[in-house]
């Protein structure tokens, strides 16, 4: 990892990370380029990131799952993680209900899983967004039910009832190694995991493609929630 420095005013120091990911196939957007994730990391000796480039991590990230996204063939990425998600499921048989998300943008298509988890009698739900500061809750959905845009612009079930999950896939801009998972800076997964494990032992998985990952660790707070387990195209890692 090649690292620049620039000490900056008090007691602030700025390295930027180059993140070399795989090349993009040829052909497509990008070919013949090695992509290159430039994240300013700027490290107060306290050990914290700043607000604002955390704020451009995440631009950066994003800008990166978009372009895979668009050249991703997603019938065949929902038939493999369908897939991997099946063999992992066969050793959790405590659960049997499972939050998902509803995919927007560039986000990994879920809908392959929640046809999946129906055929198992599994029940599934989708989040919804409160209060900004409040845990998500959970509203029993399949394909076919009625839904309205709720907070943040986020299809939500129109259903009252309110489930509570065992296990949750989320999604993602960013993972590393030791699941750390770079999310959307709302800490609202984060926060959700942290209240329903007062009560139970509740799984996390983020959902995404295998050229999210990170080749360096990713910056991690206090009050980040690393992942159990990442599922991509490629197969399902735990952490």
């Amino acid at each position: 990892m090649a690292l620049k420095s620039r000490k900056g005013i008090g007691s602030v120091e700025a390295v930027a990370c180059d993140i070399r990911c795989p090349p993009v196939k040829s052909g497509s957007r990008g070919s013949n380029n090695t992509v290159l994730l430039v994240l300013t990391l700027v490290f107060y000796r306290g050990g914290s990131l700043s607000k604002t480039d955390k704020a451009q991590q995440r631009k950066l990230a994003l800008g990166k799952r978009m372009e895979i996204h668009a050249n991703s063939s997603h019938e065949e990425y929902g038939k493999r993680i369908t897939h991997f998600f099946h063999e992992w499921m066969s050793d959790q048989k405590a659960v049997s209900v499972v939050g998902l998300y509803y995919p927007v943008n560039s986000e990994m298509n879920t809908f392959s899983l929640i046809d999946y988890l129906h055929s198992q009698d599994k029940v599934t739900c989708l989040p919804m967004v409160i209060n900004k500061n409040k845990p998500l809750i959970f509203k029993p959905w399949k394909r076919g039910n009625k839904m309205f845009v709720g907070n943040y612009g986020i299809p939500v079930p129109e259903i009252d009832q309110i489930v509570i999950p065992d296990l949750i896939i989320c999604p993602l801009l960013a993972y590393d190694s030791k699941g750390v998972r770079l999310g959307y800076g709302g800490g609202f997964y984060d926060r959700t995991i942290r209240y329903l494990r007062r009560n139970k032992q509740t799984r996390y998985i983020g959902l995404a493609f295998s050229k999210q990952k990170s080749y360096h660790d990713l910056p991690s707070e206090v009050h980040d929630v690393p992942l159990d387990a990442v599922l991509t195209e490629t197969g399902i890692k735990n952490f």
